[in-house]
């Protein structure tokens, strides 16, 4: 296939609008969604007894 500069144009074109429109579609969905918490905020908070303290355990140890 030859690159012309107009065919470059145009594909430069066709990608930056498809990302435009994943980019407000992300935004919508990031609107209208609840926010789900991180990995790590989850495993931090668990109830089970395998969780780590919700102490500063380097404090209690002195």
């Amino acid at each position: 296939m030859e690159w012309t500069p107009e065919s470059l144009k145009a594909e430069i074109d066709y990608r930056q609008a498809a990302l435009r429109a994943d980019a407000a579609d992300y935004r919508v969905g990031r609107r209208t969604h609840a926010v789900k918490r991180s990995w790590w905020r989850r495993w931090g908070h668990r109830t089970d007894p395998d969780a780590p303290g919700a102490g500063n355990d380097h404090r209690e140890a002195a």
